[in-house]
């Protein structure tokens, strides 16, 4: 439970700030992080691009799966024989986490960004948008659950978030 000093620290931060605040309490707290996910999803597009950037970061340093294998779960190899779409195989909110995972570890920023941007600009995709930072979650979770320091994954967000976060935010001193 947090302290009434840090509740009303939190109180007087702007919306970027507070979704870092929530992202960084995800990786401790995933139980109770999917309310706060609302938080972030609110924020605007150019905000939650660069949040989106660090869960795709953070969860890209968890894992071995690189560019096609997000896609397929197969090696580039395998992955050519495969007929069957992937909007056939999946829902689209999944589909849509596949492709910007499979961007972000391919080092393809800039088709991570326009899936994003497009996704994020569709007002009928807010869970596919969602579906990304669940699925940061989700592997919190799991590596929590493997007995993974959960420093270290405190650690791998605070990394995600310096190198592709919102770094040049001011943050604002709470009044005394």
């Amino acid at each position: 439970m947090p302290s009434a000093l840090i509740r009303q620290d939190l109180r007087q931060a702007d919306a970027h700030q507070l979704a870092q605040v929530y992202f960084q309490a995800a990786v401790a707290e995933a139980e109770q992080a999917r309310r706060r996910l609302d938080a972030m999803i609110a924020l605007q597009s150019h905000d939650l691009q660069a949040m989106a950037r660090t869960a795709a970061a953070f969860v890209d340093n968890l894992t071995l799966v690189t560019g096609n294998e997000w896609v397929t779960g197969k090696p580039l190899a395998e992955a050519m024989e495969q007929t069957e779409s992937l909007y056939e195989r999946v829902p689209p909110a999944r589909a849509l986490r596949l492709r910007l995972m499979s961007a972000w570890s391919s080092q393809d920023p800039e088709s991570f960004d326009a899936l994003f941007t497009a996704a994020a600009g569709d007002p009928g995709a807010a869970d596919h948008v969602r579906d990304l930072f669940v699925y940061a979650l989700e592997w919190s979770q799991a590596k929590t659950v493997s007995s993974v320091n959960p420093q270290s994954l405190v650690n791998a967000v605070c990394k995600a978030l310096k190198e592709h976060g919102p770094s040049m935010w001011a943050w604002k001193r709470p009044a005394a």
